[in-house]
């Protein structure tokens, strides 16, 4: 059984999230397509049109080299509209992927349907939360490593699991902050150490979906490709890779869970619990409607 709420070692953590890939591969992946697929081509149109103004914005400024407001041009350029798009569109990737591999995960832990309808209905209460959760945990994450890069890194590990703490416990951010340094107490290394390895893996994995939009954009940016700006190709190359992008993204969010799993039975011994209140009773009740009380 690939519960939850069980006590693991660093292997056993690692297979955990592959096994429920696995197992569940088709169903996450529809979901994550339909979920979070229309706001990643968002996401990539956006971006590719903040590229194409740099790329212009750069051009201008080589043709008239003397020109004392080429800075302020560039600046305008970096700065428009379509940058501040792809920064939200790139946020509600991000939140769309992990409370769509989270919504997958509670329902699979209760034996219930993963129809992309049904995943959709359970998120959608949760957006508002998880946007506020990560756009704190970025900035205070970000004041940190500006500060001194160990408090950043530190902070950056403890709050992580704040993901699955915000989905599976519906929290406010005070109640996750304070929960995350509960769970985390005497685990950080193990922590860092298991998802700095996830993180290797899912980054060595995205490098086929990446590779080649970003070789296109240097050859544009070189001035290498035929053409003004970027080519139809880049587009469809960006988008793509964006899309693999926030596909591969979810395995990383798996292991957070697995890990906050993990950490909740080391102190609250869940399992165990669940396990004994049902002796005696007919049918047996599963072990993972227990997971609704985190």
């Amino acid at each position: 059984m690939n519960s939850l709420y069980r006590k693991r070692d660093f292997g056993e953590k690692i297979n955990a999230v592959f096994q429920y890939i696995g197992l569940h591969f088709r169903s996450l992946l529809m979901a994550l397509l339909y979920i979070v697929g229309p706001v990643a081509i968002a996401t990539a149109i956006a971006s590719s049109v903040t590229m194409t103004n740099i790329l212009q914005a750069t051009s201008d400024a080589q043709a008239d080299p003397g020109n004392p407001y080429a800075g302020l041009m560039l600046m305008g350029r970096l700065f428009s509209p379509a940058y501040w798009l792809t920064l939200f569109f790139s946020i509600l990737t991000n939140v769309a992927v992990i409370l769509t591999t989270y919504a997958h995960v509670h329902r699979t832990e209760n034996g219930q349907s993963v129809a992309v309808a049904d995943l959709w209905e359970d998120l959608q209460p949760q957006i508002g939360r998880m946007i506020g959760f990560t756009l704190l945990m970025s900035i205070i994450t970000s004041i940190g490593f500006i500060v001194l890069l160990i408090p950043g890194l530190y902070i950056g590990v403890v709050l992580s699991t704040g993901f699955a703490v915000t989905y599976f416990e519906k929290s406010s951010f005070g109640t996750t902050w304070s929960r995350c340094f509960a769970l985390m107490r005497d685990n950080w290394w193990s922590t860092f150490g298991y998802l700095l390895v996830m993180l290797l893996i899912v980054v060595i994995i995205g490098l086929v979906f990446t590779l080649p939009s970003g070789l296109f954009g240097f050859l544009s940016a070189a001035k290498l490709l035929p053409g003004n700006g970027l080519p139809l190709w880049f587009i469809i190359a960006n988008t793509i890779a964006l899309i693999g992008r926030a596909l591969i993204n979810s395995v990383l969010y798996l292991a957070v869970a697995f890990q906050y799993g993990n950490l909740v039975e080391q102190n609250e011994n869940v399992c165990l619990y669940s396990a004994i209140n049902t002796i005696g009773t007919t049918p047996t009740k599963p072990r993972a409607t227990d997971e609704g009380e985190f």
